[in-house]
């Protein structure tokens, strides 16, 4: 479990109580494997602005005592021979040259010319310059103007095949050979700058020389797409990861200046998410989205306390120092105006000081004068700090620790007659516990070193006593010097199980720690670990909560031990959980239908859990019916999820074949459920059904906020896979959303996110992949959404979908759908991108089913996938009707005589079918069996065009042709338009909705129309 503790840490550490922060989100292999939307791959590596030097080529010489000069005589070179000559002055980026001729040669004399020899420094070394000394030959070359790219540019000679590498924002430019009179020359760009992606016409490219220099051809350049720039501040060590557009991966290890590898198209948008920091740091980003109009600069800011010394959430003695290593060197200063409530008796301001442990003067000693010490009691400092730079903390860092009046010790060596002082230790936790007689001042403390604790040695486990906090980990022979929390080498353990935990039940489970309702002060247990067991009982847990808010697990490693009907690692019974940075494990049971649970909530009142950071796992129960659940809600009362973030919360893989459920967090129950639940990793493991997220509740639970999503899987299952299994209406928004493979004889079923129950369902801006299912005797249902009964408020929006194959035998029911809806009521389907997967019967992009009336299909991309039998990117059920299809892109991986773009298997007439593409299909719509093509005006119509699908308002200006995608289909398909697509489809007149495939406002665009499918494009196309 340790391991699962560090690369939860190595992946997402975030101590929320620690750094209020957000949490970044979601899977590298999804950003690797979706091909970026805008096509324009360039450099990783940023640009250096220097240094630079300029180079000149001089031709014609036959004297001797040529001078040069850069810059009016900063440099100056003697030249006696052609070539070329390397000025040694260093220039930047927007520096200004110069190259004159300071002294003409002798002996012949001669007059020699600069060509190329004024401009501005653009992204590197300046070979455009020629000096040229022979009367009889001439220079071709001109000026430049806007060259911003870092690439720089290559003009080509095509005469004569020359070529001239250009790295001049503005000014002149020449080729470096010289030419003769009356040669013809032929000038054109061949390699455009990137980063910004640029357009560099050519004006007065070609013609023949008369006799002169050639001085007026004209390259003038303007950016099509720009970078997105990182600047990274404050990492020590480590790489921090960023998204955009759900796609693209920059790294990051080095301070400084870094770059997307894709340049964005003006005017489209980009969306930046942090998905993975460095250990122990905190990064944010000064903006994560907007429309790109010019180079988006971006600073990364990872300025960070990396370690605390002592631990931060302990116990700090009244005159000891805090030491924190910062990430970057820290300025001592800045950090006076800190707040909090460690404050000092006397009130002298406290003392910040810096050291060095790393790196120069990253290290902060905080201290009370010399004369003073901390107030006890449970205290906070919020630290204000800023690096050298002047950059701040990138997050609130609030340090916790308890400052005791009171102290008792406990040694695995001690005696429980001892008085529990440092050089005199108690025995056992519970004694020294007892010792104290109570705490009314809140701030008492038991220090324990490292060893092993029988917690049932009185009263069956160990009771906590308001105010009454538990440290473990202090190394023994330190006389209680050294802190080792992370070690967890304080083992509380029940080396039996109480005989009177034959009794225990769901709400009074046997436990190595308990909590009771009068604990009503802060009671704080950090650095142990602590299992129960190991003989069993009913009901078995690490730690029990019941009925009190106050009992704060911070750093544990929890095992809830071996149970016969149910274990939990840790219970809570109408009590608020406050967990951070605990490992916890459910454990084992053994009776058939038994639950193994991380951690368990049950509750008649409200609570809000304070859950962070935490590694949870349901543990691996062995019997039938089992069930492995991560997080469970059992209760009959509101739970509000905001402070559940940054967790990596999962199920066991059990035996798919006896057990029942693995879930790696499961709500059953409760009203008034609400919050936003983000920054989690949640996954569920293998099983009889795997799901990742399961609500069984109405509620108003968001899923994933606007900003930050989860990253939810489920795995392979015996009938059914379900990344996300909702009942009632839910938002769910900006996760990454992967599921497994079910393989059965009976019916089979894997989804990615299944919502039913009706209500207001709002699905957008998410990812969802992979999902394979298979039967050998019964119909296999592939979807990457299911929902059933949507009301009229309802919309799917802005996902991306690309999914895998079903397979089921002999059932004319398999069908892979990317999105599949079951009578919904009006609702929005809109801005999807949707790679439909495989089936041997039925595949279906879009798939609407059963009896109803009204619903908004717009814009959408859409693929069919590949079917044997019904094989079409939507599918209208018989019996539905009043849809309204407008400005989608609809494509048929296999034209055939049985498919088509647009198949309604009844004689439901729809509200519209406009605007839409349909590519790939001999049949471009059937209705009730009946081929519809298209006649005048994009109207479909049968019998030879007498019978119209219905007016031309309604049902014209649809298009059949090659909408010339990135990529239409193939593996990975990439449905951004290109210079290719056709004008029709990229500049519509046809508006409907404001937003575009990312979420963010771009239609229409700036030029004025709008973009069929799901991506707005504002770039050229084909007429």
């Amino acid at each position: 479990m340790n391991k699962s503790a560090n690369i939860l840490r190595n992946a997402i550490l975030i101590p929320i109580f620690l750094f209020q922060a957000c949490i970044p989100s979601l899977s590298k292999g999804f950003l690797q494997s979706v091909t970026d939307f805008i096509q324009l791959r360039s450099l990783v590596s940023p640009a250096p602005t220097g240094p630079y030097y300029v180079s000149v080529s001089v031709s014609g010489l036959l004297g001797t005592g040529l001078v040069l000069d850069l810059n009016s005589g900063t440099e100056s070179i003697v030249v006696n021979a052609n070539g070329s000559f390397d000025f040694k002055t260093a220039l930047s980026t927007g520096n200004n040259f110069n190259v004159t001729v300071n002294t003409q040669p002798t002996l012949p004399t001669q007059t020699c010319s600069v060509s190329g020899g004024m401009g501005v420094v653009a992204y590197g070394n300046i070979n455009s310059i020629i000096v040229n000394c022979d009367p009889l030959r001439y220079a071709v070359g001109g000026t430049i103007t806007g060259l911003d790219g870092i690439t720089g540019l290559v003009l080509t000679n095509s005469v004569d095949g020359s070529t001239l590498n250009v790295a001049v924002a503005s000014g002149s430019f020449a080729f470096t050979q010289t030419y003769l009179d009356g040669t013809t020359y032929n000038v054109s760009v061949t390699t455009q700058p990137n980063h910004p992606v640029q357009n560099c016409l050519t004006t007065n490219g070609s013609g023949t020389i008369a006799g002169a220099n050639i001085t007026d051809i004209i390259i003038a350049c303007n950016s099509t797409a720009f970078p997105i720039e990182v600047t990274a501040v404050g990492i020590a060590s480590g790489t921090l990861s960023i998204r955009n557009n759900n796609s693209e991966l920059l790294t990051i290890s080095t301070n400084g200046l870094h770059r997307f590898p894709t340049n964005i198209i003006t005017n489209n948008t980009y969306s930046l998410q942090i998905v993975g920091t460095p250990v122990n740091h905190q990064c944010v980003l000064s903006a994560s989205g907007g429309t790109v109009t010019g180079t988006i600069s971006i600073t990364a800011n990872c300025f960070s306390v990396l370690s605390f010394n002592p631990s931060n959430g302990g116990v700090l003695q009244p005159t000891e120092s805090l030491r924190l290593q910062f990430s970057d060197e820290v300025n001592a200063g800045s950090c006076i105006t800190s707040t909090g409530t460690l404050n000092t008796v006397l009130s002298i301001p406290i003392q910040f000081s810096v050291t060095t442990t790393t790196i120069t003067n990253d290290t902060l000693i905080v201290s009370p004068a010399a004369t003073d010490s901390w107030i006890t009691g449970h205290r906070v400092l919020t630290l204000n700090c800023f690096n050298v730079g002047g950059t701040p903390l990138s997050s609130t860092v609030n340090i916790l620790y308890l400052v005791p009046s009171a102290i008792r010790y406990v040694s695995a060596s001690g005696l429980d007659t001892n008085p529990g002082t440092d050089v005199a230790p108690k025995r056992n936790i519970q004694a020294a516990i007892d010792d104290f007689l109570g705490c009314a001042s809140g701030d008492c403390a038991v220090l324990v070193e490292d060893g092993s604790y029988d917690p049932t040695f009185s009263g069956g486990a160990i009771h906590l006593v308001s105010g009454i906090s538990l440290y473990g980990g202090y190394q023994p022979t330190t006389s209680f010097g050294v802190w080792r929390p992370n070690l967890h080498g304080s083992v509380i353990l029940m080396d039996t199980t109480p005989a009177g935990c034959s009794i225990a039940t769901i709400t009074s489970p046997c436990a190595s720690i308990i909590g009771d309702a009068t604990v009503t002060s802060n009671v704080t247990i950090s650095g142990f670990r602590i299992q129960s067991g190991p003989d069993t009982a009913p009901y078995m847990a690490g730690v029990f909560l019941d009925s009190t808010n106050n009992v704060r697990l911070i750093n544990n490693d929890i095992d809830g031990g071996v149970g016969i009907n149910g274990v939990s690692g840790v219970h809570a019974i109408n009590s608020n959980p406050y967990l951070i940075q605990n490992v916890i494990l459910g454990g084992n049971c053994t009776a058939a239908n038994c639950d193994s649970v991380g951690v368990y909530m049950s509750t008649s009142v409200p609570i809000a859990p304070v859950i962070l950071v935490n590694s949870i796992s349901g543990g691996t129960p062995t019997g039938s019916g089992v069930n492995s659940r991560g997080i469970r809600y059992a209760g009959t009362a509101a739970m509000t999820v905001t402070n559940i973030i940054g967790n990596l919360i999962t199920s066991k893989n059990l035996n798919k074949t006896t057990s029942l459920f693995s879930i790696g967090f499961d709500i059953n129950s409760g009203t008034g459920l609400t919050g936003t639940l983000s920054g989690n990793i949640i996954t569920g493991g293998a099983g009889g059904t795997s799901i990742g997220l399961r609500i069984q509740a109405t509620t108003s639970i968001q899923i994933g906020s606007p900003t930050q999503g989860n990253q939810i899987t489920s795995s392979d299952a015996l009938t059914g896979t379900y990344g996300l299994y909702l009942s009632g209406g839910q938002t769910v928004r900006r996760n990454v959303i992967r599921f497994g493979t079910a393989m059965s004889a009976a019916v089979a079923t894997a989804i990615g996110i299944y919502a039913t129950g009706g209500g207001t369902q709002i699905i957008e801006s998410n990812s969802i992949q992979d999902g394979n299912v298979s039967s050998t005797g019964a119909t296999a249902t592939l979807n990457g959404i299911y929902s059933a009964n949507a009301s009229a408020t309802s919309s799917i929006t802005g996902n991306y979908i690309r999914i895998g194959r079903s397979e089921g035998t002999n059932s004319t029911a398999t069908t892979t759908a990317g999105i599949s809806l079951n009578t919904p009521q009006n609702a929005l389907i809109a801005n999807n991108w949707i790679q439909n997967g495989t089936s041997d019967v039925n595949a279906r992009g879009l798939e609407f089913k059963s009896v109803f009336s009204g619903l908004r299909v717009y814009h959408n991309t859409v693929s069919s996938g590949t079917g044997t039998s019904n094989e079409t990117p939507l599918f209208i059920g018989a019996g539905s009707a009043s849809i309204d299809i407008q400005n989608n892109i609809l494509m048929l991986n296999n034209n055939s005589a049985s498919t088509a773009c647009i198949y309604n298997a009844g004689i439901g007439l729809q509200t519209a079918v406009k605007y839409n593409v349909l590519h790939n299909c001999v049949n471009l719509v059937i209705q009730n069996a009946q081929n519809y093509s298209f006649c005048a005006g994009g109207v479909p119509g049968t019998l030879v065009c007498t019978l119209p699908l219905g007016i031309p308002a309604n049902f014209g200006n649809n298009l059949n042709i090659d909408p010339e995608l990135a990529s239409n289909f193939g593996v990975i398909a990439n449905y951004t338009p290109t210079t290719a697509t056709s004008c029709l489809i990229t500049k519509s007149t046809n508006a409907l909705l404001t937003d575009s495939y990312n979420g963010i406002g771009t239609r229409p665009g700036v030029d004025g129309a709008i973009s069929l499918g799901a991506v707005e494009y504002d770039q050229a196309c084909t007429p």
